[in-house]
Formats: C-alpha cells, sequence, structure tokens
C-alpha cells in the first residue's frame, strides 16, 4: 500500500516540480524598459564617485561609454543612444541631475522620466533603481517641475 502512496504522490508533484522548473522569459514591462538598465548604471555612477551624481546626461553616458561590454551585455544593452529613448513614445527622456541622490533608507528622486508615455501613463526611474508606472497626477507629486 505505501508503494501505491508513493507513486499517486509522485505523479501529483511531479508535473507541479516541472512547472516550477521551467524557465520564464516575462518580464514586467518595466523591467522590460530601457529606463532599468539606465537606473542600474546610474546607480554603478553613484557607487563609483564616492555617492555623487552625474552633473548632466553627457556624463552619464561617458561613464556608461566606459563599461566593460560584459557589463553591457549582461544588462542587454547593444546600444548606449537607445537607452537614452523611450520604446515607448519613441522620445528622448527627460532627465533631473541631482548632485546628492537619494541614498537606501531614503526616499529616492526621480532622475529620468518619459515624455509622453503611454495611454496617460508614463515610466520614470527612481535614484535607487526602481523603474514605476505612474499616472499624470503621481507624476506631478513625484516630479512637481518637470
Amino acid at each position: 500500500m505505501k508503494t501505491l502512496q508513493r507513486i499517486c504522490l509522485m505523479g501529483i508533484l511531479a508535473p507541479l516540480i516541472l512547472v516550477g522548473c521551467q524557465k520564464t522569459d516575462s518580464f514586467s514591462p518595466t523591467e522590460a524598459s530601457n529606463l532599468k538598465p539606465l537606473a542600474v548604471m546610474y546607480g554603478r555612477f553613484i557607487s563609483s564617485n564616492s555617492g555623487r551624481g552625474p552633473k548632466d546626461q553627457q556624463e552619464l553616458k561617458a561613464f556608461i561609454q566606459s563599461r566593460p561590454k560584459d557589463e553591457l551585455s549582461n544588462l542587454n544593452v547593444s546600444d548606449i543612444e537607445s537607452l537614452f529613448v523611450s520604446s515607448r513614445d519613441k522620445k528622448p527622456y527627460k532627465f533631473k541631475f541631482d548632485p546628492k541622490p537619494a541614498v537606501p533608507g531614503q526616499s529616492a528622486n526621480i532622475f529620468a522620466w518619459e515624455q509622453d508615455g503611454l495611454e496617460g501613463k508614463r515610466y520614470v526611474a527612481g535614484t535607487l533603481g526602481e523603474i514605476l508606472e505612474v499616472d499624470e497626477q503621481k507624476f506631478r507629486q513625484l516630479v512637481p517641475n518637470p
């Protein structure tokens, strides 16, 4: 009888185990946006510069261009210029650079956002690497003077 119970149990668990081990390539849309690797590189800039943020887009771009190719490849970056353009509204991201960005434990500052976004919502990127999709009201709270 124990053998029959084990066989039944394995018959129930095997499909669950297989489903749990399947590789998934699905990401949330915010994780798949150009802003995610841009936010990661922004954070690495801060780490590499004693907590100082880039002074402008050119300094951030130069930093990204200086990174090893395998580092960029791990972030699925093949074209640095495309990082600075929204894949949704096809317009360049807007930026607000702060020499003293937020650090872990503080609330993040928004440093980049889509000009128009899609269907009344924009992606915004925080200095701590978070990507949010927000409506116009929330956007105005996060970025009072865009």
